[in-house]
């Protein structure tokens, strides 16, 4: 039986990680107002953030499937919210940089674990538990862009109030060690125990290929979306900036629902039905977008939107049953270096973008 306490504290962890690390983002307009950053200095701090946060990510989970560190959840929140604390401290941009990299080292150090964490705590619903942890991230990714308006009423000094979510995340995820030290020193048991005749085949190294490929392929649709869409409409149909971030807000709503559905759907029909499913609506919907009239754009963006991250939950499960006995490194090589180092990070950006226009209203 899937234990909900669990899983819904996992992903409030899941929000606050999401929104300490795009609080960034969010906020990178007031940095370059106060810190007189270049086009080139912000380049460095957002690729520092990506890299720190994303690509290292596997690292951080091959590491813990081989030591095991229940205690890294609690740890991983309180380094998030130190790193965002010393943005406000920081004298000057080169103190900016390892105050994002730390900030960016905490939440990968999170993802890996947590995934694990809820695949101990789903029983048999790995869909439906997978996905509620998604969404909690998903939720954290908009409301970052609250961070902006907050900030620039109270300046770069309110940046300690932001702290509260982790340190409470931090309390929660702590309370966590001993269920999740118990569930890794069972798993350790259960290991040694299975005759080694009995231990599922390493998956071929072609179907994880593309399994990453997939979720790829899916993070540079989602980053072209957010980021070309509202150009787009701005061009063709004479949209206003002040009205353009509703087709933004479109589609990464229903991409939130479907994130939140497509855990379920894969429980009842199948994994790679899910996938397939995923694939076979959303391609000829986004290839339809440039030719439909404007009154269409917005059902055709929910629909992609829903669709294409349908499979966000999905393809994390379907990669751990791939490697069961390398779940942290799976889940952080599907979460962050294939799938939020493309796609999140834009569309982080999209949302904070969002909150901007919705200023001028």
């Amino acid at each position: 039986m899937m234990n909900r306490r669990i899983i819904f504290t996992l992903s409030f962890g899941h929000l606050a990680n999401d929104f300490l690390i795009n609080v960034f983002t969010a906020i990178l307009p007031l940095l370059v107002i106060d810190f007189h950053l270049s086009y080139g200095q912000v380049g460095v701090l957002t690729m520092a953030s990506n890299v720190a946060s994303s690509l290292v990510q596997p690292v951080f989970g091959w590491i813990s499937d081989k030591k095991g560190m229940p205690w890294l959840l609690g740890l991983s929140a309180l380094a998030l919210s130190l790193g965002l604390l010393c943005v406000e401290f920081a004298p000057s941009f080169i103190w900016l940089i390892p105050a994002v990299v730390l900030n960016g080292i905490g939440s990968a150090a999170f993802h890996p674990d947590a995934s694990r964490a809820v695949f101990f705590a789903a029983a048999d619903k790995r869909g439906a538990a997978q996905s509620i942890f998604q969404v909690g991230g998903n939720l954290g990714l908009a409301i970052s862009a609250i961070a902006l308006r907050f900030l620039q009423g109270v300046g770069l000094s309110g940046i300690a109030w932001l702290m509260i979510p982790g340190v409470v995340s931090s309390a929660l995820l702590f309370s966590l060690t001993k269920w999740f030290a118990a569930r890794l020193a069972e798993g350790a048991r259960q290991k040694q125990s299975v005759p080694t005749a009995s231990i599922p085949a390493r998956p071929s190294k072609l179907g994880l290929s593309l399994l990453v490929f997939i979720v790829t392929v899916r993070s540079w649709i989602v980053s072209g979306f957010s980021t070309f869409v509202p150009l787009y409409v701005m061009a063709e149909f004479g949209v206003t900036a002040r009205h353009v971030w509703i087709y933004t807000f479109v589609f990464l709503v229903f991409g939130a629902i479907g994130t939140l559905a497509g855990g379920p759907m894969a429980d009842r029909f199948g994994q790679r039905n899910v996938i397939r499913l995923s694939m076979v609506v959303s391609t000829p919907l986004a290839v339809l977008m440039p030719y439909i009239p404007r009154d269409l754009v917005l059902v055709d963006l929910a629909l992609v939107g829903f669709f294409l991250l349908s499979t966000f939950a999905v393809t994390v499960i379907y990669g751990q049953g791939m490697l069961p006995n390398n779940i942290a490194m799976v889940s952080g090589l599907l979460i962050g270096f294939a799938g939020e180092s493309p796609a999140w990070g834009s569309c982080s950006s999209a949302i904070s973008q969002t909150s901007i226009h919705c200023m001028w209203l």
